[in-house]
């Protein structure tokens, strides 16, 4: 298997406020933090091959605080939506890729042992899709067999990876990950983030 991440980090932060890729989680650019989840030092942790960062909103200033050894795609067309930034990003990962990994840089509280579980249920079912199950429904982080690659280039508007996932439910291995329902869309979201050393968590008691 070969397993390439898309981490997905094109939106223009509206409800934010500013440009929260850049807002601090733990000393470090909230972008930084989610994508160091799926390092190992400076390589890829054991299962992923490659990985790109996708860039769009404010790319300018988000490219310099990444790691130099990491891929950075701007995608054309990130104002339409998610799925036309997912979309594109799928014409950029190897010919020889297997499966691609497909996850948000603003799910702060997603860790590795979170993904390790992912990639290991991947590796033991590898023509079904794997997903994070969270608040009634299955979402990002997922894993995606090369069976589907097609039909993720084919994404349009704000229908991300999640419309797909709801076309399969019977091909779709869900593990229960309620850290993925919690991402940074506010500063409230923000301030309900809690630090634990290096960890963090979401705080449902604000």
């Amino acid at each position: 298997m070969k397993i390439e991440l898309i981490l997905l980090a094109a939106g223009q932060s509206k409800r934010f406020g500013g440009i929260k890729q850049l807002t601090d989680i733990n000393g470090q650019p909230m972008v930084c933090h989610c994508l160091g989840q799926f390092r190992q030092g400076e390589q890829w942790m054991d299962g992923i091959t490659n990985g790109y960062v996708v860039l769009g909103s404010n790319a300018e200033l988000i490219t310099p605080v990444l790691p130099t050894n990491v891929n950075k795609y701007v995608a054309n067309y990130w104002q339409r939506g998610m799925g036309h930034t997912l979309a594109e990003s799928m014409q950029i990962i190897a010919n020889d890729t297997t499966h691609v990994l497909i996850a948000l840089a603003d799910q702060v509280t997603i860790n590795q042992p979170i993904i390790m579980s992912m990639l290991k249920e991947s590796f033991c079912h590898s023509e079904r899709i794997v997903a994070a199950e969270y608040a009634g429904r299955v979402g990002a982080p997922s894993i995606f067999p090369k069976q589907y690659f097609s039909q993720l280039s084919q994404l349009t508007g704000d229908k991300g990876a999640q419309a797909l996932i709801q076309q399969y439910p019977q091909q779709t291995i869900s593990l229960a990950i309620p850290e993925a329902e919690f991402d940074i869309d506010t500063l409230e979201d923000l301030k309900s983030v809690v630090y634990i050393r290096d960890s963090v968590y979401p705080s449902y008691t604000q």
